[in-house]
């Protein structure tokens, strides 16, 4: 470490960092800097300070502050050392370390401190990715250490970072031996793991999870933590901040939607209904307005990472060709961190898309499932609450879907229904509107052909960011490949479960033969804090009117012909069908039906209502569907076979969960 990182982390570390920079250090802070600073470096700051200014001149450098700065700075910290001497000890001899001298000193060391936060490190040449100016290489002797880190992980002994130092060494040093490398690769990747899960909770604890911070470089000084987290120096807790920001980089929806810690199992959530409480006064006991809890039940389902690839050989094999293709990358990962950040990249996108379109299945016994059905996210959240009874959707066939054509105009009959259907006593000021991203395009031809080609999408007031005539905010929602998903409600009032804070990123890894097998699991869920009343049957719900709901959305189901018996999912993944001109006609199957998605078939139409017999793709119902009134469905998912699962199903507006299927869901125990 230089001296600019010295200072840093003394000031860090002393949280003087902050008032170092507005230039407000009284004197005994200074002599507290001064002490702490011999204390960690064994040696005086002024010492070091004359070093480094006589560093920069011999490298032709701009020096850091004239002779006549430097001997009034060291006038000054001698002030601090010693108060009590005579101020004789050179050319700003009378110079004490008070007000004024204070305000200079810092002001002398201004490029020292002042631009500590972000830049701290500018003066290396390798940088992150992300453009922050953050130094993820040592200065330790290369020759024994990997990228000069002086750390038992960056050993040059062991043979994965001797082949990333120079990848052609590999043919020289001949095939690993799987009993002795490889186990000891294993133990290594166990270690670092557990290492950057116990990382990952100090920073969580600590309010310090910010990608753009982490990426910087802004916590890499702050050593608390460090010991226990066992990873040994400055610079390994620097790059697990890196590789943690790389991954938290992918992590794009957890902005709108907070993450909730802590659920094992359950999560409950009392909400409370008042009713009127004021009345004009009159004399005696005249009592008037009560209160009745209503509760919300978040739940988390149990999702693993379980891996099994080839032998040290082959994994040698990818790191090499990583070196050699990603010379663009800024950072040089050693193998170890190069396995777990591209498992953990590649599970992050996975929860990123189950946190939106998941639905819990369990599984198939001894059969991989799909990562979608390792848990359930936002969408079959919000229809679980459709199907409770606790959230009206506002259908209309305007807004059911859309096209490039009247995307604008289907959004802003959403909101204008939303809008009308809020009683005296709600207000919806403090909502946003969800839409889908990959339809932006879409929306932006609209509102240019509605208000002008030459029209500015620039800035968080444009029409790219607002409903257009209105002032409700727009997110736009990634992951919903054409799914027409539109919904309304307050940010952090939907909410990602999970128990411990990076508990993904604790991978385990273990030998089998010349495999390698890795694995980590963790807790996964979604729920809403406040939705709204909560009602016995839907005519009550629609009684309601949607006094006090906080969630409204759209229902994005496709119209079925009557008398269809198959149905496209290319077209959805909801359908409603037609009343028949025979009471015979029965679905048969669902064509193009995907791997981890969740169909809903639901009766439409008074009379002839469409049925699914217990037979062909439908053969594992639990029984034949018969839908008795509008509105009643069946909810299906795609096994193994290719035959469908039954996930649910509603007959005469009497919901029943299939238990084996959805065990954890609220009402079913």
């Amino acid at each position: 470490m230089n001296f600019k990182e010295r200072l840093q982390a003394v000031l860090q570390k002393l949280n003087l960092l902050d008032k170092a920079k507005k230039e407000k250090l009284t004197h005994e802070e200074w002599q507290t800097i001064v002490n702490s600073y011999k204390e960690e470096y064994q040696v005086t700051l002024q010492e070091d300070l004359e070093a480094y200014q006589s560093n920069r001149e011999e490298n032709g450098d701009a020096p850091l502050m004239t002779q006549e700065e430097m001997n009034t700075v060291q006038a000054i910290l001698n002030r601090t050392l010693n108060p009590e001497s005579d101020g004789n000890d050179g050319p700003a001899g009378g110079e004490r370390a008070t007000g004024d001298s204070i305000i200079r000193l810092a002001r002398s060391v201004d490029s020292l401190v002042g631009q500590l936060a972000g830049r701290a490190q500018e003066d290396r040449p390798l940088q992150m990715v992300t453009g922050g100016a953050v130094s993820y290489t040592g200065e330790a002797d290369r020759s024994r250490f990997l990228f000069g880190i002086e750390s038992p992980m960056f050993s040059m002994d062991k043979r994965w970072n001797r082949i990333a130092a120079n990848p052609s060494a590999a043919a020289a040093l001949g095939t690993c031996d799987e009993e002795t490398d490889g186990a000891e690769f294993r133990r290594q990747v166990v270690a670092f793991s557990r290492s950057l899960q116990r990382r990952y909770a100090y920073l969580h604890e600590n309010g310090m999870i910010n990608a753009k911070r982490l990426a910087e470089g802004e916590f890499a000084t702050d050593y608390e933590g460090v010991s226990t987290a066992g990873v040994g120096n400055q610079y390994v807790t620097l790059r697990q901040d890196a590789l943690i920001a790389r991954v938290l980089m992918k992590r794009d929806l957890t902005q709108w939607f907070p993450v909730r810690y802590g659920i094992q199992d359950r999560d409950l959530v009392f909400n409370a209904f008042f009713s009127e409480v004021s009345q004009a006064y009159q004399a005696g006991e005249i009592w008037k307005g009560d209160m009745k809890i209503e509760n919300e039940m978040g739940h988390v389902d149990d999702v693993m990472i379980k891996m099994k690839f080839g032998p040290m050989k082959e994994l040698e094999r990818m790191y090499i060709g990583y070196l050699n293709k990603e010379g663009s990358d800024p950072i040089k990962w050693n193998m170890i961190e190069f396995c777990v950040l591209n498992s953990m990249e590649t599970a992050q996108v996975e929860q990123n898309k189950r946190r939106v379109r998941g639905v819990y299945a369990k599984p198939e016994e001894g059969k991989p499932g799909s990562y979608l059905n390792g848990s359930t996210g936002i969408l079959y959240t919000l229809i679980r609450y459709i199907h409770e009874n606790k959230i009206l959707p506002h259908d209309n066939e305007a807004y059911r879907s859309y096209t490039s054509a009247d995307m604008l105009d289907a959004v802003q009959d959403f909101v204008a229904d939303v809008t009308a259907s809020c009683t005296e006593d709600m207000d919806i000021d403090r909502h946003v509107i969800y839409l889908n991203r990959l339809h932006q395009p879409w929306w932006i031809k609209n509102v240019r052909e509605a208000y002008g080609k030459d029209i500015d999408f620039t800035g968080p007031e444009s029409y790219l960011n607002v409903v257009p005539d209105t002032k409700v905010p727009i997110r736009w929602m990634p992951y919903l490949g054409q799914l027409p998903l539109m919904f309304m409600d307050v940010p952090g009032n939907l909410q990602f479960l999970e128990y411990l804070p990076g508990e993904m990123l604790s991978v385990k890894v273990k030998e089998d033969m010349e495999l390698v097998k890795a694995w980590s699991t963790w807790k996964e869920g979604c729920a809403a804090a406040f939705t709204g009343r909560k009602f016995d049957t839907p005519e009550k719900l629609k009684a309601n009117a949607y006094e006090w709901q906080q969630i409204f959305v759209n229902k994005p189901c496709v119209a079925v012909e009557a008398d269809a018996t198959t149905l496209d999912a290319s077209k959805g993944f909801w359908f409603q069908t037609a009343a028949g001109s025979s009471a015979a006609v029965g679905i048969t199957d669902i064509t193009g039906a995907k791997a981890g998605v969740a169909y809903i078939i639901e009766a439409g139409g008074e009379s002839n209502l469409s049925t699914v017999a217990k037979s062909g793709k439908f053969a594992n119902l639990t029984d034949a569907w018969t839908p008795t009134k509008a509105g009643d469905y069946l909810m299906v998912i795609l096994d193994s076979e290719g035959n469908f699962r039954e996930m649910e199903r509603s007959v005469g507006g009497t919901r029943k969960v299939n238990d084996k299927l959805q065990p954890n869901v609220p009402g079913v125990r």
